[in-house]
C-alpha cells in the first residue's frame, strides 16, 4: 500500500477518535473540554454563523489554517479529518465483499452541492441560517450528543443497575464509569431518533455511490472544493498511455476522467488512485490538466463569485433591511443564559448539540417549530424535565459560535432568562387555602424572589406566594419543583 494512503488512514482513524471521545466525553464537571474546539474546523460552518448573526469568533486563526490546507493541498480535511467521511468510508470498507461500484466519468450533478452552498449563501445574507441541517461536522455532533450518548448512557446504566442487583457484580466499574465516562442521570433529548435518521442515511447512501453525500450535498465539501480548484500542490502529474481505467474506478468521489486526468475540487486526497497498482508503471500517476473538454471540470472561483456576487449586494442592501425592519425580536421559548437576542441567536446558534448534552438538569431541550422554522432545533429551557442551575455556565463554555456567551459565575447569577408567573387556580395555596412552600424553599436567589403576603382564600386567612419580578431570574426551578403535576404547574415560567 502507497506510504500516502498509510499515512491518511491512519490520520482518519486519529482525527475521528479525538473528534468522538471529545463529544464523548463532553459533560459538566469538564474533564475533557475540546468539543468546542472541533467545530472550528469547519469553513463553512464559521462562515455562515457569521454572515448571517454579523458576528465574528476567535476561530479566525483556524479557520485561516484550514482555509491554507485547501489553498495548497485541496479537499485534504475531507479525505483525512473529516470524522463524518471517515464513518462512510469504513461503511463502504465493509460492503466491499457484497457490492461493487462502478464509477463513470464526473457528472454534472457533481455541481449540485455548489447550487445548494449558493442557495444557504443567499438565505444567510437574509437572516436565515440553514446551513447546519445538511453540515457533517454538525450531523456527526447532533448524533453524538443527542442520540447516540444517552442511548449507550441508558443501556449501560441499565446492565450494572441488573448486575450489581441480581448477581451483586460490578459496583467499582460502574461507579468509575460513571464518574468518567458516562453520566451518573438519566438523560433524554427529544427526537432522538430523528437525529439517528439523519445520521445514519447518508451513511447509507453509500450503497448507491461511494462517499454521495460528499459528491453531491455537502456544503462543507462545496465550500472546499471552491478553494482546491488549483491547489498548490495537487497530485503528481504523470502521463497515462494505456487509459485502463482503474484509478477512474476506484476514485470514491467521482474526480477522475477517462484520460486519466481529473478535477482537483472534487478530489477528496484519499489516495487511492496512488496506491492502485496501476497497469502501466508505478510512476503512472492522475494528473491535474484539464484535457476533457471542461464541462466537467467542476466550479472556479470566479463561477462562484460571479453567480452570487450581484444578487448577495443587492438583497444585502435592500432585501435584508426591509427582512429586518418587520421581524419579530420577541422570545417565543425560553433560552439558555447568556443567549443572543433572538434573532440573532437562532442565526449564530449551529445546532450542535454542546449546550444541551452539558446541562446537568437535563433541562435544555431542541425545539421543533416553537420558535419558528429558522429556530429548529435550538435549545430550550424546559423547566419540566430541569432547570438551569443558578451556579452554572457550563453552556456557554462550551458553544462554539457564542450564541451562548460564555458568562462568569457573577454573571449567569444575575442573568434573566424568563419570568415566573403564580397560576392561581393552580396554585394550592391560592386555589385550596392550603398552605405550601416549595418554590419559596427551592428559590435559589439570596433574596428569595418568591415571597408570602396574606390573603383570604375560602373564608381563611392563607399565605400566599408572590413573584417579585426585580428579583426572579427565570431560572426554573420554582416550576420545577412545584408540587401540581400536569400543565400547567402552579407556578410557570414565561419567556421575556
Amino acid at each position: 500500500m502507497n506510504k500516502l494512503k498509510t499515512a491518511r488512514i491512519i490520520v482518519q482513524i486519529t482525527a475521528f477518535l479525538f473528534a468522538s471521545v471529545s463529544l464523548f466525553l463532553l459533560s459538566y464537571p469538564f474533564k475533557f473540554i475540546t468539543a468546542k474546539e472541533f467545530f472550528l474546523t469547519s469553513p463553512s460552518l464559521l462562515i455562515f454563523a457569521y454572515i448571517a448573526a454579523q458576528y465574528i469568533t476567535a476561530a479566525i486563526f483556524i479557520l485561516t489554517v484550514f482555509i491554507a490546507l485547501a489553498l495548497l493541498f485541496g479537499r485534504v480535511f475531507c479525505g483525512w479529518l473529516c470524522p463524518y467521511g471517515a464513518v462512510m468510508d469504513f461503511f463502504a470498507f465493509l460492503c466491499r465483499p457484497f457490492r461493487k461500484w462502478r464509477e463513470s466519468a464526473p457528472s454534472k450533478g457533481l455541481m449540485s452541492k455548489y447550487y445548494m452552498l449558493l442557495g444557504f449563501f443567499i438565505l444567510a445574507v437574509l437572516g436565515f441560517q440553514f446551513v447546519w441541517i445538511f453540515e457533517p461536522i454538525t450531523i456527526f455532533s447532533r448524533f453524538i450528543n443527542l442520540s447516540f450518548f444517552p442511548f449507550v448512557n441508558a443501556i449501560t446504566d441499565k446492565f450494572f443497575q441488573y448486575m450489581i442487583i441480581n448477581h451483586n457484580f460490578g459496583e467499582g466499574v460502574y461507579d468509575a464509569l460513571r464518574n468518567n465516562i458516562f453520566d451518573s442521570r438519566s438523560i433524554a433529548f427529544r427526537y432522538q431518533f430523528i437525529f439517528f435518521l439523519l445520521f445514519i442515511i447518508p451513511v447509507l447512501a453509500a450503497l448507491y455511490k461511494k462517499r454521495f453525500w460528499c459528491r453531491y450535498i455537502c456544503p462543507l465539501g462545496a465550500s472546499l472544493g471552491i478553494l482546491s480548484v488549483k491547489p498548490k500542490f495537487p497530485l503528481r502529474k504523470g502521463s497515462c498511455s494505456l487509459n485502463c481505467g482503474r484509478c477512474e474506478q476506484i476514485c470514491r468521489s467521482n474526480a477522475i476522467r477517462h484520460d486519466g486526468s481529473y478535477i482537483p475540487s472534487e478530489c477528496v486526497m484519499c489516495m487511492d488512485c496512488m496506491a492502485s497498482n496501476c497497469r502501466q508503471s508505478i510512476e503512472c500517476r492522475v494528473k491535474s490538466e484539464d484535457n476533457g473538454s471542461g464541462k466537467d471540470k467542476g466550479i472556479t472561483r470566479k463561477q462562484f463569485l460571479f453567480w452570487g456576487g450581484g444578487v448577495l449586494a443587492a438583497i444585502y442592501m435592500f432585501g435584508r433591511k426591509a427582512y429586518g425592519a418587520g421581524k419579530k425580536t420577541n422570545h417565543p421559548v425560553i433560552r439558555p443564559p447568556g443567549s443572543m437576542p433572538e434573532n440573532q441567536f437562532k442565526e449564530a446558534c449551529v445546532r450542535c448539540g454542546n449546550c444541551m448534552k452539558v446541562c446537568i438538569t437535563n433541562g435544555l431541550q431542541p425545539v421543533m417549530l416553537e420558535s419558528g422554522v429558522d429556530g429548529i432545533w435550538t435549545p430550550e429551557m424546559d423547566n419540566i424535565i430541569g432547570y438551569c442551575e443558578y451556579s452554572c455556565n457550563a453552556c456557554g463554555r462550551v458553544c462554539p459560535t457564542q450564541a451562548i456567551k460564555a458568562l462568569s459565575p457573577e454573571e449567569k447569577m444575575q442573568w434573566r432568562m424568563g419570568k415566573a408567573v403564580i397560576i392561581k387556580d393552580r396554585c394550592v395555596p391560592w386555589r385550596d387555602g392550603i398552605e405550601c412552600l416549595v418554590c419559596e424553599e427551592h428559590c435559589p436567589v439570596p433574596n428569595k424572589a418568591i415571597k408570602f403576603v396574606k390573603e383570604i382564600i375560602n373564608g381563611m386567612e392563607t399565605e400566599v406566594p408572590v413573584v417579585d419580578l426585580d428579583l426572579c431570574i427565570g431560572c426554573g426551578v420554582c416550576e420545577n419543583k412545584c408540587p401540581v403535576y400536569g400543565k400547567p404547574r402552579g407556578i410557570v415560567v414565561e419567556p421575556l
